[in-house]
């Protein structure tokens, strides 16, 4: 059974896919090539044996393949040339500070490269930003032509200019700008930021090159979903990442982990002893959330191929026994022991875990994403390769850039970069159709002899947020939405939102439609049903605050599991970001003229600055899963620029219902937005929770003041968090979740709540 829900793509015109514009016209090296109107773009450098680049090469010269399979070149251009032919043509370079791995003396040293650099490259024609991360993305100094403005802000004053609420320089006139460094709280990690920073340059026109300094973390297998989305958020918007190891000559791999270990003289006690369990007191795999005393972790196969993760434990064992191992899918497919069911055949057969008891399997939802190739985009790690080096090798193989590691003449380095922005080839094919969110896998190569060629490594296919614009569904369901009509299809809805910046927060959308809503006839052999959704947030005057649209399609195998299908609700997730304000969230969906359905909920987005201690709102769950055992599915939602709920390595479901029961292990999700104080160290943060009875007003279970911890990473102002909703026992009845903090300072977050009915 293939299920397309609310993570699955749409296809989409590819050239749009990919953030860019067909090539202007320039003089050719070879014979002038006529552009298709869908293009897939790819660039190409092309160096010799003594690392020199190569001007005269030709179309004919170059071949390229998709997914193993060659391509017609239909556009061709030599970048060096065009710029030749063209006075105005600009280059973008940024320079951008990984302040959270580099140490201050290392710090030191590359700022002053980054200045000599500057002095050096920075002209009319090229234009440079620097950026910093250090928990937060900051624009130091946006692209400008102004060697001054540059070395102050790649200089000494880079130490400090690291803050969300620090000015970002404007960009001087006429010039491109990166937006505000406003997405600091959306941020969370390095990966992250580069993603984010990759999609501002986006609009930003030809190929940019963005300098990563850094000394490195290892490739967690948590992190494997967010390097495929930075790959592949760079290739669409033609950047080129260049990772420098500005350690120098390292002999060593040791790092500081970056999660902290539980730090002691908190100053708030530990919520391990309160009924609340928190949700990575464990390692992610061992799940706390649903794992029984005792049941070992199944493993999967590795991919391409086998499963993305065994059940816990494997097979039904005895209590108290050795637990046997999980085998993974060794061929692809769906087995006991392997959980992924859009692997292809040839992966590897995983090892189950050990240790007794019976272990319930982890719930999640269906992983319906079609992508043929499992992380086809990331390339492989050469050997030489130093662990904490693994990212910055993935990161420049997969955009086509290069790096610079196990040297001391970081200046050099720069050079080397700066001196590659016009020594691109561009080449265009017109791809064949494939399947929605589907990624393909690139490779050039230059027939001539002793020649080495570095292109970006793959793309994939997104769809828009609004996917019914302009179709005729949109216009019905906007009738729907603002018509009296209730409609005959019932659903329930939660709207939890969470800050990404000053004023601006995203909303995950969160809904349950029965499956019973979902008109089915048989197409090509399928029970297929197609269903489509519009929402409009609506202002207190009425004028349209932000709005989405989707369509989910199902294909099931007979009538036997549409059967079983509506007897289940579909769980429906979406995301739209707002700015802080009153609204009223319309929804309104339909499958089919017989089956049509309608909500409305308020919405109200307090304000926020971003120098406040405050809390975003609640999001209730029952379904949970380990990112490391995700694969795709992670990929998909990342790809397709949606925001996964994460608390160390445990991805939670929101759900669009309130009602559990007992033997559920219902869970809650919030995020704590706590501005470091000075000097930077983490700061200190007591939480309380209380479950209150709605009808009395009496507080059933109360966690007092607890630490978090376990949750803060250094430098990150975002905390997220994820606990158990409540413990056993617990009666029958209505309640409430109340979920408040302190910090050190004495300043409090306002109090969040969340209705919830227990059965």
């Amino acid at each position: 059974m293939q299920i397309r829900r609310a993570m699955v793509f749409a296809g989409i015109v590819l050239e749009c896919a990919l953030g860019r514009t067909q090539p202007a016209v320039y003089p050719q090296t070879g014979p002038a090539i006529k552009a298709e109107a869908r293009l897939v773009l790819v660039d190409a450098v092309v160096t010799n044996k003594q690392a020199k680049y190569v001007h005269d090469l030709t179309a004919k010269e170059f071949r390229v393949w998709e997914d193993g399979k060659e391509q017609t070149i239909t556009s061709f251009s030599f970048e060096a040339d065009a710029a030749a032919n063209s006075a105005k043509r600009r280059r973008y370079l940024v320079l951008f500070f990984d302040n959270s791995t580099i140490s201050l003396g290392d710090q030191a040293y590359a700022r002053r490269a980054a200045v000599q650099f500057i002095e050096a490259n920075v002209g009319p024609d090229r234009l440079m930003a620097v950026v910093n991360f250090g928990g937060s993305l900051q624009i130091a100094q946006n692209f400008t032509t102004n060697a001054d403005r540059l070395k102050r802000a790649a200089g000494e004053r880079g130490f400090s200019n690291t803050s969300p609420d620090d000015p970002t320089e404007v960009a001087s006139l006429a010039t491109p700008a990166l937006r505000s460094a406003g997405n600091s709280f959306g941020v969370r990690s390095v990966l992250l930021a580069l993603r984010t920073l990759a999609k501002n340059l986006a609009s930003i026109p030809g190929r940019k090159s963005l300098i990563f300094l850094t000394e490195g973390f290892p490739l967690l297998p948590d992190d494997l979903s967010e390097l495929t989305a930075v790959i592949d958020a760079c290739n669409k918007a033609n950047v080129a990442v260049y990772p420098i190891d500005v350690r120098g000559l390292v002999t060593n791999v040791g790092m500081p982990a970056r999660d902290p270990a539980v730090r002691a003289g908190s100053g708030f006690p530990s919520p391990a002893h309160s009924f609340l369990r928190l949700a990575a007191f464990t390692p992610p795999t061992s799940m706390a959330f649903w794992q029984r005393p005792g049941g070992g972790v199944g493993g999967g196969g590795t991919p391409p191929g086998g499963g993305s993760g065994g059940n816990p434990g494997g097979s039904k064992v005895p209590v108290g026994g050795g637990g046997r191992a999980g085998a993974g899918n060794p061929g692809g497919g769906t087995t006991p022991g392997g959980r992924s069911p859009s692997t292809p055949p040839g992966g590897s057969v995983g090892r189950g875990g050990t240790g007794g008891g019976t272990a319930p399997p982890i719930q999640t939802y269906p992983n319906s994403n079609p992508m043929a190739h499992p992380r086809v985009i990331v390339p492989p790690v050469p050997t030489s390769a130093l662990e904490n080096q693994n990212v910055m090798y993935a990161l420049a193989a997969g955009t086509g850039g290069f790096v610079i590691a196990n040297t001391n003449g970081l200046l050099e380095g720069l050079q080397k970069i700066g001196s590659e922005q016009d020594e691109y080839y561009m080449l265009g094919y017109s791809p064949a159709e494939s399947a929605e969110g589907s990624c393909h896998s690139l490779k050039v190569k230059v027939d001539r002899p002793g020649v080495t060629v570095r292109a970006r490594s793959g793309y994939c296919n997104t769809r828009p947020v609004d996917l019914l614009a302009g179709k005729a569904a949109e216009k019905e369901l906007e009738a729907l939405v603002a018509g009296p009509a209730p409609g005959n299809a019932t659903a329930s809805m939660a709207l939890p939102y969470f800050y990404t910046s000053v004023n601006t927060a995203r909303v995950n959308v969160a809904m349950e439609i029965p499956g019973s809503a979902f008109t089915f006839e048989k197409v090509k052999g399928k029970q297929h049903a197609e269903m489509n959704l519009l929402g409009i947030a609506y202002k207190p005057d009425g004028s349209v605050a932000a709005r989405f649209s989707d369509t989910v399609k199902l294909d099931l195998e007979g009538k036997k599991q549409v059967e079983e299908f509506r007897g289940e609700p579909f769980h429906y997730e979406n995301q739209f970001e707002i700015a802080a304000g009153e609204y009223t969230l319309k929804v309104g969906f339909s499958s089919g003229r017989q089956s049509l359905g309608k909500l409305a909920m308020p919405m109200l987005v307090d304000p926020f600055d971003a120098k406040q201690f405050t809390i975003s709102a609640i999001a209730l769950s029952r379904k949970v899963a380990p990112v490391n055992q995700m694969g795709v599915a992670m990929d998909a939602a990342l790809i397709e620029d949606r925001t996964p709920l994460v608390v160390r390595g445990t991805r939670i479901y929101p759900t669009g219902g309130n009602r559990f029961k007992a033997t559920d292990r219902a869970v809650l999700y919030f995020e704590l937005y706590a501005p470091p104080p000075p000097g930077k160290k983490p700061p200190l943060i007591g939480l309380q929770v209380r479950v209150v009875d709605r009808k009395t007003g009496i507080a059933i279970q109360d966690t007092g003041l607890v630490s978090v911890a376990e949750f803060i990473k250094e430098g990150n102002p975002v905390v997220p968090i994820g606990l158990k909703l409540f413990a056993p026992p617990l009666a029958a009845g209505s309640y409430r979740a109340e979920v408040s903090a302190q910090d050190a300072a004495g300043r409090f977050t306002p109090v969040r709540s969340a209705d919830f009915e227990l059965q």
